[in-house]
């Protein structure tokens, strides 16, 4: 039987590792307890991380020689051993019955769970998401993801004007005539963004995803020009420098799969680091 200065001794010595022969799961949050009758002990233990992608088997070793060798797997263990749930997240436990393996522990005890890991066949998943947002109200994202996954995304108002100055909020700042010029009351945007990136599963119901592209944010002020005589010269659009924005976007987002079937998107992007612009989306997994 086990007497309480063993146990101490073990609890000092007890170490459990994961084995990772295919991917980085390990075991961690370890905790055991000793059975009253002192004949079990009960291991606890968690993996992470964990995915529904993976096969998981565990077993349980012995070394009575401070880790130097292990005997094993321990044959009398029930519990969270052998082949693993699909899923195996939170607390698990392995119990073993001390002597019906061995008949007594002398030494320098050491616990090993070991971890075996196979990567399961993987069903590709398509989706198809309508994209919106305040000023940018038309948008389509497609992803795709296996092991890996990536997707595109295009958004935009369809509203393409051009600038025939540049404006600040003192108004034109590269108007070299020598007529004059009103700003008026009427406005322009022009939205773009074109972008693709990486689809990171988080479960099976969420994925995360992250990328860049080109973005165009232009805010446009009607304008016209005037002689001396106060008479008309000509009109057209000023291009906004202070609340544009144009070149580098980047975005960040999660996506929602609800029964299996529809999606749901919430993204933020922003232009140049200065312009931001949050977009939802709605669609459908394709087959």
């Amino acid at each position: 039987m086990i007497d309480k200065r063993l146990f101490k001794l073990l609890a000092l010595l007890l170490i459990i590792v994961g084995v990772k022969p295919l991917s980085a799961q390990k075991v961690k949050d370890v905790r055991f307890t000793l059975s009253s009758d002192q004949t079990k002990i009960t291991v606890s233990y968690s993996i992470t991380p964990v995915s529904d992608e993976i096969k998981y088997q565990s077993s349980l070793w012995l070394s009575l020689d401070g880790g130097s060798t292990f005997i094993g797997p321990l044959k009398y263990v029930t519990g969270d051993v052998g082949l693993l749930k699909r899923m195996p997240t939170g607390t698990l436990k392995i119990e073993w019955e001390i002597y019906k393996d061995v008949d007594d522990l002398v030494g320098k005890v050491v616990f090993q769970v070991r971890l075996e890991t196979e990567r399961l066949p993987v069903t590709p998943v398509r989706f198809l998401a309508y994209q919106f947002s305040g000023k940018t109200p038309v948008g389509i994202m497609y992803g795709y993801r296996k092991h890996k996954g990536y997707y595109v995304k295009l958004q935009t108002n369809f509203t393409f004007a051009k600038g025939d100055y540049v404006a600040d909020a003192n108004g034109i700042t590269n108007f070299s005539s020598n007529n004059y010029w009103v700003i008026g009351d009427k406005q322009k945007i022009s939205n773009l963004m074109v972008s693709a990136g990486y689809l990171h599963k988080f479960s099976p119901i969420i994925y995360f995803y992250g990328g860049g592209g080109f973005g165009m944010h232009n805010v446009y002020w009607d304008y016209a020009s005037y002689n001396e005589l106060d008479e008309p010269q000509e009109n057209g659009y000023v291009r906004v420098k202070e609340t544009s924005a144009a070149g580098l976007q980047t975005e960040v987002g999660v996506v929602a799969f609800i029964k299996n079937k529809y999606v749901f998107t919430l993204g933020l992007q922003n232009i140049n680091f200065s312009y931001l612009n949050f977009s939802a989306g709605v669609g459908f997994k394709l087959k």
